[in-house]
């Protein structure tokens, strides 16, 4: 098996391979010379190189029929002369109007209506149909009674302080547990605990666990 070279000391011992090795030249100042001269040559071509394709300005441009479009210039000026004849009767005629007296417009003689006593008969029948739904509704009694709700909701709220532990707080944030304070050693709270219930008694005692609040 042959092992793999290293390039460096491949090129000490002048083992190069072709696609490394530099063309070989009999004066390397001259061969300088000449490369130099040709990349010069080649860099002048590209400069003065002319695009296949003609970007110049077409001759016919400059062409009168082609820069003035005469057939839409003509149209606008037949629409203008048309608007000024339309002007000047508008104001021909308001200054006639203006000249004249001042119109009075003669009130129109309606003929008798055919109907109208039996129109009349309906028109009083539907007031008294909606006089007669209005009383109705005036004098109808209401079925829910928001007063009974409200002592309801008051002795609701009556029995949730008595069994709670803690002061119920409604419409806030819970607060940390570590911040409650037990009803029974709250001062001014103004709710006591019944003696019979088993966290009146665990509360007195100092030995119980913290119940559930009910908000």
């Amino acid at each position: 098996l042959k092992q793999a070279r290293h390039p460096t000391l491949v090129a000490c011992r002048g083992l190069l391979p072709a696609m490394y090795r530099a063309i070989p030249v009999a004066n390397k100042a001259c061969a300088d010379r000449i490369r130099s001269r040709n990349h010069e040559l080649h860099k002048e071509r590209i400069r003065k190189m002319r695009p296949q394709v003609d970007t110049t300005v077409p001759t016919t441009l400059h062409l009168d029929h082609l820069r003035n479009n005469l057939k839409r210039e003509q149209l606008l000026e037949e629409r203008y002369h048309e608007i000024d004849r339309e002007n000047r009767i508008l104001l021909q005629k308001m200054s006639d109007v203006m000249k004249q007296q001042s119109y009075t417009p003669r009130a129109k003689s309606a003929g008798a209506s055919l109907n109208r006593d039996a129109r009349k008969t309906e028109l009083m029948r539907i007031t008294q149909e909606n006089g007669a739904i209005l009383r109705r509704i005036q004098q109808a009694q209401p079925v829910y009674n928001h007063i009974a709700w409200e002592d309801s909701y008051k002795k609701s709220a009556t029995y949730m302080k008595n069994t709670a532990e803690y002061p119920v707080v409604l419409r806030r944030k819970p607060s940390r547990a570590s911040s409650l304070t037990p009803m029974s050693q709250s001062a001014g709270s103004g709710f006591h605990k019944e003696a019979g219930s088993p966290s009146g008694a665990s509360a007195a005692g100092g030995g119980g666990t913290a119940g559930g609040v009910i908000a």
